[in-house]
């Protein structure tokens, strides 16, 4: 039931921003990094995220965020810091191989050769 109703709430942008600034912290930057990254507000992209996964998780995944947040204070915020850290994570990711690829471009060059890899 709480995992339904995060979905239901977080899939609103204004409800999904308000949920990010109440976890705050680090985690709360991040994903306004992330979302800035992919050129949305903060709610949209928490929203969009949400609604993907209401889309696609199947009993398993949604059984999986239950008990991860079983006997929390807050689990309608825990089951969504949970459900964001994969997306986050993906995005660090990606936003660490674009500042690294113009470097190792540049190694390359430096050794005569943009096919010459160390």
């Amino acid at each position: 039931m709480v995992i339904a109703d995060m979905i239901h709430s977080c899939s609103n942008a204004h409800v999904a921003k308000a949920a990010v600034f109440c976890i705050g912290g680090a985690f709360a930057e991040r994903v306004a990094a992330a979302a800035d990254q992919k050129g949305m507000e903060v709610g949209g992209f928490v929203a969009v995220i949400v609604q993907e996964f209401a889309r696609r998780a199947d009993g398993e995944a949604m059984r999986a965020l239950s008990c991860e947040i079983a006997g929390a204070d807050q689990p309608i915020l825990l089951g969504l810091a949970r459900l964001l850290e994969p997306a986050l994570a993906a995005e660090e990711s990606s936003e660490a191989e674009h500042r690294v690829l113009p470097v190792a471009l540049h190694d390359r060059r430096i050794c005569g050769s943009l096919a010459y890899a160390h």
